[in-house]
Order: C-alpha cells, then structure tokens, then sequence
C-alpha cells in the first residue's frame, strides 16, 4: 500500500519510485507496439500515479497539471495529444508518467526559484532571442534580446575587462545561444571583446568565459567576425568545419542545407579545416568548402561583394542561384524552391533588403530570365 501521510525521500520511496518507472516504461514500449488496451491501461493507471504521489510529495491532480504544462513546451505535444483525447484523464495520468516520471523525481526536494526548461522550439522564435543554458543540464532561461539595442549588441557580461585571473573557476560555465530570425540582424560582444555581427537566420553559441586554452564558439548561417587577438586561438566551429582565427576581421557563411561552407578574409588571417586539411588564406581571398564533394578552393576576391548585408542590401558577383535564394528566404522567412538543375547558374545582382519580397521576386525573375510563380505562400522558380 502507498502512504497517503508525508514520508521522507529515502529507501522505500526510491523503491516505489523505481517500482513506477519501470512498470510506465513497459506501457511506453507496449503502446510504441500497439499491444496494450485501454481497459487494462486504465486498471494499474491509478496505482502509477499514486506513486508518483508518494515520491513527489505533492498533490496527484496538480502533478498531473504541472506534468502536462511542461509537455505543452515540447515538440511531444501532438503525439500526446492523440492519446488523452481517445483514452481519457486516467490514461492522460499515466502517459503523463511515462513521459516526465524520471525528471520530476526531484519534486519533493527543495528546488530553486529558477525552473528549468530542457528544450526550446527554434522554429517559433520570431525575434533575436538569447538561450542561456549549462552544457549538462539544458536550457536555463530565454529572453527577448532589445532591438534597440541591435547595433551596439548583446555584451556578455564583463565583455573584454576580465581578466584569466579573476574568473571563479568553480562555478559551471553558462552557455549562451543567440538566434536570429528573418529579417534582423545583430551583434554580440563576447567574453574576451570579440564582436560577432549574426545576419538574418543565424546562431551562435558561445560560453560566458574564455577558460579553457583556446577560444571556441559553435555557429551556422552568416556572421562577420571582428576577433580580438590573444594567446588563445579562437575556433569557429561550423558543422565539419572549422576555422582557425589569428587576430583578424573576416566574414563566415555555413549552411548544412546547402552543404556550403565559406569565409572572406578582410585582415589578419584564417585557416579553414574540413576532413583533416587546413587552408590558410590571406586578405581578399576567399575559401570556399563543398561537403557533398569533400572540395575546397580558394580565389581572389573583393570582400566588398561579401559585405553588403551588413549596409541592408543584397550583392552577388557570379553567384549559384541556390546560394542567392537561400539569402533572399533567410531573410525574408519565406521559401523558395527551384527546378533540378538552374541551381548551379550563376548570377550578378544588387538590390536593397528593405524591398517587399514581392518586388524582389519580380526582379529576380527578369535578371534569371525564369517565371517564378507563387503557391501556398511558397515561391517555385521553373
């Protein structure tokens, strides 16, 4: 039987607790297969809960609640949702078990003020948003970043004042994450006074404090890196590549959907990794790596071309079409689709970003000399 007063959180409420997590997981595996009924689903259902009761220390109908606003945050959402509305609130409770049983274990401990949320549904984020988290323990807190504030940017805390000495080594290093959406553009100022400028569509994620003998953050989409020399290397990571900064401006494009990484080098000097082989170029060159073909080249260029975005205008000097619509979409938050094999021509093309999308399909279309026709809110050049 399942003591219905307040117990303390040792042996015999750990036992109940492993007793429930093991009978929630074989209904897990049994309705993953489709083997279990309702009827006797509903029969051990209550005895579950009431574990999960005696564990928490709370009462049942408020963890249920407090089970399912938390499953409303995640991308799990529909797949629950078929379930509680055919089986009803005693299978709710339990699929509510299942789901969440190993993370609110700890409800009836002491908890902070600070509530953890462990995902963050980036497609629904529609403004610059700051993700802070810890590297094992998922996400802390979410913010809006100010729009006032775009061109002098986010400024980690301490940004370029603190010195190696004064960091508390003792406390875990807290991540940060900033996304961009379509149609903005913004600055980060990181730990050791390096600015990053993120276009449209991009992420960048950094630690709060440089510790470790190299500086390294994690990045796709299109920045333009102003990095502050030091001691430590920094490190771009970018999907399978890397770049490696030496003190230098340069500007940094990657995108896993167009398998395409690049960087144009404005001062100083990088070297771009991919499958073990380092590329080192020098002012006014750029790289380029191909993933679906394992190749890397390099060419002279002006970095003028590569910088437009940052004065809000699109500028491309034989441009592949698939790399000058995958702009247009970022930033603009729109899809663009085109027809097997135009992907690969290339185009020269400038056009100010404060244009309707409208207008600037129109134009696309008269410089590529294709129809582009519009269906569902998506744009499909033929």
């Amino acid at each position: 039987m399942i003591r219905k007063n307040k117990i303390n959180i040792e042996s015999e409420d750990w036992e109940m607790a492993e007793r429930a997590i093991k009978q929630s997981g074989t209904v897990k595996e049994k309705l993953t297969s489709q083997e279990i009924g309702e009827e006797t689903f509903s029969g051990k259902v209550e005895e579950w809960v009431e574990a999960v009761h005696g564990v928490s220390k709370i009462d049942k109908k408020k963890a249920v609640e407090k089970m399912l606003a938390e499953l409303k945050k995640r991308d799990r959402k529909k797949r629950a949702v078929r379930v509680w509305w055919t089986a009803g609130g005693s299978v709710a409770a339990a699929i509510l078990v299942f789901f969440t049983l190993t993370q609110w274990l700890q409800w009836g401990k002491e908890t902070s003020d600070e509530e953890k949320i462990t995902t963050v549904a980036l497609t629904e984020i529609k403004v610059p948003t700051l993700i802070t988290m810890e590297r094992e323990h998922g996400v802390l807190s979410q913010e809006i970043l100010d729009l006032k504030k775009a061109k002098e940017g986010y400024r980690v805390k301490g940004s370029g004042k603190k010195e190696e000495a004064d960091v508390d080594t003792s406390e875990p290093i807290r991540y940060n994450r900033v996304v961009i959406p379509a149609g903005f553009t913004y600055k980060v100022r990181l730990a050791d006074g390096s600015v990053v400028t993120l276009n449209a569509g991009s992420e960048l994620k950094f630690p709060e404090e440089f510790r470790d003998s190299l500086r390294e953050v994690e990045f796709t989409g299109e920045a333009y890196f102003e990095v502050e020399k030091s001691d430590k290397p920094f490190i771009v990571k970018a999907g399978d590549s890397r770049v490696q900064v030496y003190g230098t401006r340069f500007n940094l494009f990657y995108s896993e959907k167009l398998a395409l990484a690049e960087a144009v080098l404005v001062e100083g000097s990088i070297g771009m990794t991919a499958n073990g082989k380092e590329t080192k170029i020098i002012p006014h060159q750029w790289v380029w790596y191909s993933m679906k073909d394992s190749l890397m080249r390099t060419e002279n260029v002006d970095p003028a071309d590569y910088l437009t975005w940052l004065g809000n205008s699109f500028k491309y000097n034989r441009t592949r079409l698939d790399k000058i619509v995958f702009d247009i979409a970022q930033w603009y938050g729109v899809e663009i689709k085109i027809a097997p094999g135009l992907e690969k021509q290339a185009y020269s093309l400038e056009f100010d970003r404060s244009a309707t999308i409208d207008w600037v399909v129109r134009a696309l279309g008269l410089i590529i000399d294709k129809p582009i026709k519009t269906e569902g809110g998506a744009y499909y050049i033929e």
